[in-house]
């Protein structure tokens, strides 16, 4: 199992260390929330084989200025070769959600310079980009004519949902799946080809608060045998298949 987004610099060291030792995980996509964080990460991938990282600025926070931003950047292209993505990034729908006033534009354009980079240098995008933010960023996509895009705990409208479902991107699922309807529903609609799964760790899920990762992704995969048609053994085998495609872990 491969879990496809967790925040693992926001974990202590035995806590990283019980993850990577665990011999049911292939591995884990670390995303970072600023530069000091794709920093850190770049020193656990160092040191631990089964850790892929990806560069990018968490959107749910107060926006950093064009020098900083632009030093993220000029960090991503200096470090392409150490990345498998570009992420987290995307845009701040619950920071808006507190202050109905924030100025979404910046926000936007820093996010319209991560998908320009993506394109670029050829590394898929990792995405927080939920509900009403979907459509926005599907023209976003659209526009740089990227086919490489992770829609990571994703969330949003049937219609926007019905416009995901005509486009080569992937999405994942958390454990919320467990009790959530709307997810629920959502992996159900899924083009299996397309299906990822994650932790969003250190997200404490309702009822798996101490289980492990692998715990965690094993709960999803079992929930999502109740709700598809396909068996573990081949929901499993393509979710694999899915991680290696996107992402090109081999």
């Amino acid at each position: 199992m491969f879990d496809s987004h967790i925040h693992l610099d926001q974990l202590d060291v035995s806590q990283i260390e019980r993850i990577v030792s665990d011999p049911l995980l292939q591995g884990v996509l670390a995303v970072s929330t600023d530069l000091a964080s794709a920093e850190t990460l770049l020193a656990f991938k160092q040191k631990f084989p089964k850790i892929q990282i990806a560069a990018g600025f968490y959107p749910e926070q107060v926006l950093i200025e064009d020098k900083q931003q632009q030093a993220l950047l000029d960090w991503i292209v200096k470090n392409r070769a150490n990345l498998t993505a570009i992420g987290e990034v995307g845009l701040p729908h619950y920071l808006k959600r507190q202050n109905p006033k924030l100025d979404y534009r910046s926000y936007l354009a820093l996010l319209e310079q991560f998908v320009a980079l993506s394109k670029r240098l050829n590394l898929p995008l990792n995405l927080h980009i939920v509900h009403d933010d979907v459509a926005i960023m599907l023209d976003l996509l659209e526009k740089y004519q990227v086919q490489h895009a992770h829609f990571h705990w994703f969330k949003t409208d049937d219609d926007s949902l019905e416009r995901f479902l005509r486009t080569p991107y992937f999405a994942s699922v958390t454990p919320d799946i467990l009790w959530n309807p709307k997810t629920q529903k959502i992996a159900k609609n899924l083009p299996l080809d397309r299906l990822l799964i994650e932790t969003d760790s250190p997200w404490q899920h309702e009822s798996l608060e101490n289980a492990r990762i692998s715990q965690q992704l094993q709960a999803i995969l079992a929930q999502l045998v109740t709700l598809r048609t396909e068996s573990e053994s081949v929901l499993r085998s393509q979710i694999r298949q899915n991680h290696q495609r996107l992402y090109e872990i081999i």
